[in-house]
């Protein structure tokens, strides 16, 4: 059902805290923060209910850059911070009428007490575990939720690699993902299907519940025939945390109900201090309006304390460098970015601005599967939420063409309780049953799941090529801000390259995203290229090709005059077994020097001597890199490519005589 933009965020359950929401204050008398609400984050917090029929009013209010948690067809609740939202919202004239959260900040930290001793006692006695794939029976740390997702990569090296996003976020701490597939330190051409959580601090469920998903899938791995086909011919990636700074913030409740990152201001470093600070609670960026096609657009601001602040530029924040870097780098067919709380499932366009996407057929048709496995209503944002830009939606469909989604799950609480509510919620989310019977976010899990799998929904390059040669899909995109307030544009560029590497039998069949790109100007697609290319044994471009394909084609490459793996390619496979732990650092020392003599031969010309190192780095691998089955897959592999490349130097050398 459509709604006016406006009016879409009508509370669709009430439970929880309603009984909390019964003394009321006008504005000009709003209440002091008790000792018992500082210590749970709450300090200073109040809730208003103000008066709010019409569109325009809905519009001052959103202008404000307050913390509009919920409109009602008569009423919107908002969270008021500091001393400034009070004035703002009082300057308005609207008839407000302010709630004390006292009794519900003391009946929240009684849930987050009864849950940690819950947890305490579960992890004594297994009786009193959740259904969870973990038996969770409470919210994670950081440090816990870090620990666990180092713990994953530990326990099934052959199917999970762990991996640190390029930028660490603004405290220095890591942003840690999950790559999850049969193979998976292969550098194959699969298709990827991506879901994060944490964009939004406060959103402690989709940290729940992205991770519990990782943890179901690599225990069911080999049991379960659906999981197990889908880890067989695809990647899974994993990312529960893009805000860590923020989700500390809020889960170590020095202010609970943060929402953004800890950006105190444009361009520079905080301190953890800083961030924490009860006078810089309304500071910082809006992650997920910090994307750049729209950016700055309806629906987020340039006030740096609205809770909807796009940041000084697009992507001007590490974590929303990270999420592109990650997607530039990994061919994504679909990817479900995880909120709280407003049961809706959401895609683009998320801004009036945007043309009506050219496959919308395709692309709605899986938002009203996935809806329908949530039972949420689903569709654009506009139609069935409210507007925003800068969003992750925006990102991939322009820059990428991948079809992204937003579930705003966990759906049915007020007030304080909103965005976290106790933790039998996450439980009931996540399997559909309880509270949220018939709504099940791994069910939709595996329906995304499955249609990133379908080549029907992206494109498909098989050809031949060597074996060991690595190949590289790239092309140049530039998206463009929404016009500012002097009419002018900001463009990004985005750089989007994957590789792969030719398996043993010399085939490849690699699943890529369409080279032709959703316009943000018209229903149209732009009739882009990829650009698919191979290196020669010392790194150097050997060969270029332009591909045009579409959603649902597939094309044939020949690339068998490419060279096979080079000295750099076996470099990065050594470091990149290094990296994961398989290969120490003495290993890594001795087998590096014998390949740096082989590259500094080859650039002299000395094909002899190269192949000379090279042979002494093969026998330094097959006797140094020893232990489980993992360090034999590394052994085989390095060996493997060293072989394929002493062969090809030789058969050079014969046919040169």
């Amino acid at each position: 059902m459509t709604r006016s933009r406006l009016r879409t965020r009508a509370r669709l359950l009430a439970v929880g805290s309603a009984a909390a929401l019964a003394a009321a204050l006008p504005v000009s008398a709003l209440p002091t923060a008790s000792a018992d609400s500082a210590a749970t984050g709450s300090a200073g917090l109040s809730i208003a209910r103000v008066s709010a029929t019409t569109d325009g009013e809905r519009e001052r209010l959103l202008g404000l850059g307050l913390d509009v948690l919920e409109f009602g067809p008569d009423e919107a609740e908002v969270l008021l911070g500091s001393g400034e939202d009070r004035r703002a919202l009082a300057a308005t004239g609207l008839d407000a009428q302010v709630v004390d959260v006292t009794d519900q900040a003391e009946q929240l930290a009684r849930q987050r007490a009864e849950e940690d001793a819950l947890q305490a006692a579960a992890d004594r006695d297994a009786a009193l575990e959740s259904p969870l794939p973990t038996g969770r029976v409470s919210y994670r740390t950081i440090e816990e939720a870090e620990a666990e997702i180092r713990e994953i990569a530990h326990r099934y090296p052959a199917i999970v690699k762990l991996f640190e996003l390029p930028n660490r976020s603004l405290l220095g701490r890591p942003v840690l993902g999950l790559e999850i597939s049969r193979e998976v330190h292969a550098a194959s051409g699969k298709p990827v299907f991506l879901t994060t959580g944490v964009h939004h601090a406060r959103e402690w469920p989709t940290l729940e519940l992205t991770l519990e998903f990782a943890w179901d899938v690599v225990q069911s791995y080999g049991t379960d025939p659906e999981i197990t086909g889908l880890l067989d011919s695809t990647r899974l990636v994993v990312v529960p945390v893009v805000n860590p700074d923020g989700f500390d913030v809020s889960r170590d409740l020095a202010y609970e109900m943060k929402r953004k990152n800890c950006r105190m201001q444009a361009g520079q470093v905080p301190t953890a201090a800083e961030c924490a600070s009860t006078t810089n609670q309304a500071l910082g960026v809006d992650l997920n309006r910090n994307y750049g096609p729209f950016w700055g657009g309806p629906g987020s601001s340039a006030n740096v304390r609205a809770e909807n602040h796009h940041g000084a530029h697009p992507y001007s924040e590490p974590e929303i460098q990270n999420m592109s870097a990650l997607m530039s780098a990994h061919q994504v067919m679909v990817a479900l970015n995880n909120h709280t709380p407003d049961a809706r499932l959401l895609r683009a366009p998320s801004s009036p601005l945007e043309p009506v996407p050219t496959e919308e057929e395709l692309y709605d048709g899986l938002a009203q599967q996935l809806g329908a496995a949530l039972s949420f209503p689903a569709g654009p944002w506009p139609e069935v939420y409210y507007v925003a830009s800068g969003v992750a939606e925006e990102h991939g469909l322009y820059v990428n063409g991948t079809l992204g989604f937003t579930p705003e799950l966990t759906p049915g609480h007020t007030g304080l309780a909103r965005f976290h509510p106790p933790y039998e919620y996450v439980v009931d989310q996540y399997f559909g049953t309880g509270y949220y019977a018939g709504s099940s976010l791994r069910k939709a899990f595996l329906i995304a799941w499955r249609a990133a799998a379908d080549p029907a929904k992206h494109s498909v390059l098989t050809g031949t090529a060597p074996r060991g040669a690595e190949l590289t899909i790239r092309k140049q995109v530039t998206v463009d801000s929404s016009p500012l307030a002097d009419g002018a544009v900001l463009q990004s560029d985005v750089e989007v390259e994957t590789t792969i590497r030719v398996p043993a039998d010399g085939a490849f069949e690699w699943h890529v995203l369409p080279s032709l790109r959703q316009s943000q100007y018209s229903s149209t697609l732009i009739p882009e290229s990829w650009t698919v290319s191979c290196t020669d044994w010392s790194g150097e471009a050997f060969r270029s090709e332009t591909v045009t394909i579409a959603r649902g084609q597939s094309a044939r490459l020949d690339l068998g005059d490419c060279p096979v793996a080079g000295v750099p390619d076996i470099e990065a496979l050594l470091e990149s077994f290094h990296a994961e732990g398989t290969i120490s650092d003495r290993t890594r020392a001795n087998l590096r020097e014998r390949l740096d003599r082989a590259l500094a031969s080859f650039r002299t010309g000395s094909e002899i001597r190269t192949i000379g190192f090279l042979r002494q780095f093969v026998a330094r691998a097959e006797n140094q890199v020893k232990g489980d089955a993992r360090d034999l897959e590394a052994r085989a592999e390095l060996v493997g490519a060293a072989d394929a490349l002493i062969a090809a130097l030789e058969a050079a050398e014969e046919a040169e005589s």
